[in-house]
């Protein structure tokens, strides 16, 4: 049986600040490698590597990675396969502050859809108030900058980057709604990453990107970060998270990801910083305390 899921926790909500400052770091990687390594390659090493790390952790535990319905398990790796794919061929055309801020789009869609789509969760007012808010300060980290837009920034990568978001928010709900929310969360990760890696391998192929190849050390300490930072420890715990708590609260503290992300490729990457970022951060902080105190006020 599942857990009963229970109001989202202080350790839990720095254990998610730790997480997506690690995925809002993302972009950046993979921006910083795709010179070297291509964008749906890097993919498809990620999922392999994260796989065999989690394949090695449940070898320590002692536990089946297997045991979970398998159509469904496919059905969850494709949509990872689609997710990141679209995601890291989004990041090779455009910004990775841009993409970052886009893609984190998807946690507005998952607690909406919690709330109407699948019935997960009460229709709350302030909750949806807190979400818009939120939204609206990372258009403005996003979308607020000097005149010429964000430097090699194109309609193409942000629309894939958006098609990357639709895939992960269909992904949240598909475990939600379906008879994997009862799934161990590691069982869970594990098969989007087991399966995603046979459908990147064969689109890198025939990209041909496996042509050429540049191993640099940059490039390596990226895709580490990637595989490590990301596709084992941070998916590992933002899954077993949004198992425990309510999908609003944890998604709502995803909007985190993209000022992280913002400030990381303006660091590593020396893309600008906006002019939208400081009003943008204190709307989503705005945001993300009207979303949690709808729940505590219900709660008291």
């Amino acid at each position: 049986m599942s857990e009963p899921r229970t109001p989202l926790t202080p350790s839990s909500a720095l254990l998610l600040v730790i997480v997506f400052a690690a995925f809002g770091g993302q972009q950046t990687a993979v921006k910083l490698a795709v010179g070297d390594i291509g964008p749906v390659l890097q993919a498809a090493l990620r999922s392999a590597g994260g796989a065999l790390l989690l394949a090695v952790w449940f070898v320590v535990r002692r536990k089946n990675p297997f045991a979970a319905p398998v159509a469904l398990s496919v059905v969850l790796g494709l949509l990872f396969a689609v997710d990141f794919g679209l995601l890291y061929v989004g990041i090779a055309l455009t910004a990775a502050s841009h993409a970052t801020v886009l893609y984190y789009t998807a946690p507005m869609m998952i607690a909406l859809a919690a709330m109407t789509a699948i019935a997960d969760e009460p229709f709350d007012r302030r909750k949806i108030a807190g979400i818009g808010i939120a939204f609206a300060g990372v258009a403005a980290v996003a979308l607020v900058r000097p005149a010429g837009g964000a430097a090699g920034a194109t309609l193409l990568g942000d629309a894939l980057c958006l098609g990357a978001a639709a895939a992960w928010a269909l992904t949240v709900l598909v475990i939600r709604g379906t008879r994997l929310k009862a799934v161990d969360a590691s069982v869970v990760l594990f098969h989007q990453l087991f399966w995603s890696i046979p459908v990147l391998a064969i689109v890198a192929l025939a990209a041909g990107e496996t042509a050429a190849i540049g191993w640099s050390g940059p490039a390596l300490g990226a895709l580490a970060f990637q595989t490590v930072a990301v596709a084992f420890a941070g998916y590992l715990v933002f899954f077993r998270l949004i198992q425990r708590h309510p999908a609003s609260q944890v998604s709502a503290m995803s909007f985190l990801a993209p000022l992280f992300g913002v400030l990381s490729a303006w660091a590593i990457l020396g893309e600008a910083l906006t002019p939208g970022l400081a009003a943008g951060a204190a709307a989503i902080l705005a945001g993300l305390f009207l979303t949690n105190r709808s729940g505590a006020a219900r709660r008291g």
